[in-house]
């Protein structure tokens, strides 16, 4: 077989897409290799949404020219949202890769990848496609990960694109309007997965709660995630992102009553001040956000958060900074994913002056990260001495039976004690808490 060698940028949208472009190179006669020498054709799967992580993949692409001249015959490929950001303006900056697409075309991967063939052995032009597709019969990619790959978590795709139009974010310009993919194909592959020994799944989206708003089946978010309880064997149920705007009564009444959706919500909330809040176009206020908050903590106790912060977006003042550590204080959030503000092509807010130096950006997230970092060790301590199910995902050491899995708070514990298969839900008693994982021993049958 050829080989493939494949290398992801970004988040969990990414990850799959790129399960999915190895599965379609797979059909295609592509065995996978993680040494790029090796292979016979590179694909980079790229992220604009930050501006440190565009920096890499060109600096990914330089190495790549080096490995193309000292094997002639490799096939280069650039898929995903820089693609799209810079669309010919790559193609000119990197005149010897041989594929480009954005996002919307990785169904097409196996004719475009016998397209840029061709243009390696005519030394022609580099095959470019870019552009969305916004009809809403668009063609999901319904391919199922590769039968060797762990059989106790998976990724489903339930929309794509994004039609907020927050002034930070230039997903909308990179993965184009947002269209939902229908009910009866995502309740197939949760079903096929199960059938394989997926225990749990992860549904994605820009913004998931805004499910079927414009689909003709009437199925919303939170009736997808009811028949997926009732309809499928799966065991548990996460998803990822949400937009607070989008966030209503009967996505609350699914994480009260729906017994197979875990306990934790990634809710991004990106600043605790109004006014920053009203500048990144966000639609919702500081109370609005904690009144979804405090509604899901008095519905279900000991429900876990984490979230999304920008610090030093355009205009913020030390006080809009404390408004968000005050509302972390509030929150009291699991995880924050946290960044400086970097200014996005295409975005509106790159209109705005970037007016908070660089140095108070990194003091703001340096300090958010402490807390941050405060508060997850604290939630950790808290449960030491309590028994938590968790979901068993690897094994760390086959001889001492160190295993490994989460929590349906989606906390990290290492564990040892009686042997277990992967997949099993385990009864665990919480031994020590560190920063960024439990450990434990698997507790006895009657404790």
């Amino acid at each position: 077989m050829k080989k493939a060698y494949l290398k992801t940028y970004g988040c969990q949208m990414n990850e799959q897409d790129t399960r999915q472009m190895e599965t379609l190179l797979g059909q295609s006669g592509y065995a996978r290799t993680n040494d790029p020498l090796d292979a016979d054709f590179a694909l980079i799967n790229t992220c604009a949404v930050r501006e440190k992580a565009v920096h890499k993949i060109y600096s990914d692409l330089g190495r790549m020219r080096l490995i193309r001249e000292n094997n002639p015959n490799l096939l280069v490929g650039v898929a995903g949202c820089v693609v799209e950001q810079e669309k010919e303006a790559l193609v000119k900056r990197f005149p010897f890769v041989d594929l480009l697409f954005g996002p919307d075309h990785i169904r097409h991967l196996p004719e475009m990848l016998g397209k840029a063939e061709e243009r390696r052995d005519k030394q022609g032009p580099s095959v470019l496609h870019v552009g969305f597709d916004a009809r809403k019969d668009f063609q999901f990619v319904n391919v199922l990960p590769n039968p060797d790959e762990s059989p106790v978590k998976a990724f489903v795709n339930i929309q794509k694109g994004c039609d907020n139009i927050c002034s930070f974010c230039i997903v909308p310009f990179v993965r184009g309007r947002e269209v939902s993919r229908p009910a009866h194909e995502i309740l197939a592959e949760i079903k096929a997965l199960t059938e394989r020994g997926v225990k749990e799944v992860m549904l994605l989206g820009q913004n998931v709660n805004s499910y079927g708003f414009k689909s003709n089946d009437g199925v919303s978010f939170a009736e997808l995630l009811e028949r997926i309880a009732t309809q499928t064997n799966l065991s548990r149920l996460r998803f990822t992102s949400s937009h607070p705007k989008d966030v209503k009564d009967d996505l609350i009444d699914q994480y009260a009553n729906n017994p197979v959706l875990a306990p934790h919500f990634h809710l991004p909330v990106q600043a605790g001040s109004d006014a920053v809040l009203k500048a990144m176009r966000r639609q919702y206020s500081r109370d609005d956000y904690l009144r979804i908050i405090d509604s899901l903590k008095a519905r279900v106790p000991g429900i876990a958060f984490s979230t999304d912060i920008i610090v030093g977006f355009p205009g913020e003042s030390d006080a809009d900074f404390r408004q968000t550590l005050s509302l972390m204080e509030v929150v009291r959030y699991d995880l924050v994913y946290s960044f400086a503000y970097s200014p996005r092509p295409y975005t509106s807010a790159i209109k705005l002056a970037d007016d908070v130096p660089l140095e108070v950006k990194k003091a703001r997230l340096a300090e958010l990260q402490a807390l941050s970092d405060e508060h997850t060790l604290a939630i950790h301590e808290s449960v030491v001495g309590q028994i938590k199910e968790v979901l068993v995902e690897t094994c760390d050491d086959s001889d001492t039976l160190v295993y490994k899995g989460r929590t349906g708070c989606n906390k990290v514990v290492h564990f040892t004690g009686t042997p277990c298969a992967f997949g099993d839900r385990v009864r665990v008693i919480i031994k020590q808490a560190n920063p960024h994982s439990l450990f434990g021993e698997t507790a006895c049958p009657n404790s």
